[in-house]
C-alpha cells in the first residue's frame, strides 16, 4: 500500500512539473509570437521582407536575453531602440548581427568593405534594418 501511493505521488509530481514546464514554453511562445507581429506592425507600409524582420526580431531578443537583461517579461523590439544601450551591440557586435541576421533569412552576405559603413550608419534597430534590405532583394548589383 504505501508502495502504491509513493508511485503515486511520485507519478502526480512528475505530472505537475511536466504541466509546468508545458505551460512555461506555451507563455514564452505566445510571447515571442505577440512580440514578432508588434515588431512586424512597427514598419507600416515599408518593403521590408518579412524574413528580414523576423530573424532582426528573433535575433535582438537572443541578444537581449543572452546580456541577462531578460526575465521572461514581455519585451518589446522596436525601431527607436538604440543597438548599444539596449542590446549592448557595439562596433564588432554589429557586423556580427548583420552577418547572422542576413545568414538566418538565408540573404546576400555584406561584403567586409560594405560592413566599413555600418561604423557610422547603424545606431538604432531602424538603422540596422535599413541597412539589411538591399541585401535581400533579388538584384545583387542593387547595393
Amino acid at each position: 500500500m504505501r508502495t502504491t501511493l509513493l508511485l503515486a505521488l511520485i507519478v502526480l509530481v512528475i505530472g505537475a512539473l511536466y504541466v509546468r514546464r508545458a505551460r512555461q514554453r506555451a507563455y514564452r511562445r505566445s510571447h515571442e509570437r505577440d512580440g514578432t507581429a508588434q515588431f512586424l506592425a512597427s514598419f507600416p507600409g515599408r518593403d521590408h521582407p518579412e524574413a528580414l524582420l523576423r530573424q532582426t526580431y528573433a535575433y535582438l531578443l537572443e541578444r537581449r536575453e543572452a546580456a541577462g537583461d531578460f526575465e521572461g517579461e514581455h519585451f518589446t523590439v522596436a525601431p527607436g531602440h538604440d543597438l548599444r544601450t539596449v542590446y549592448h551591440l557595439d562596433g564588432l557586435d554589429i557586423e556580427d548581427a548583420v552577418l547572422v541576421i542576413a545568414d538566418r533569412a538565408s540573404a546576400r552576405l555584406p561584403k567586409a568593405h560594405d560592413l566599413d559603413d555600418l561604423k557610422g550608419r547603424v545606431a538604432t534597430v531602424q538603422d540596422l534594418v535599413e541597412f539589411l534590405v538591399p541585401y535581400f532583394q533579388d538584384d545583387p548589383a542593387a547595393t
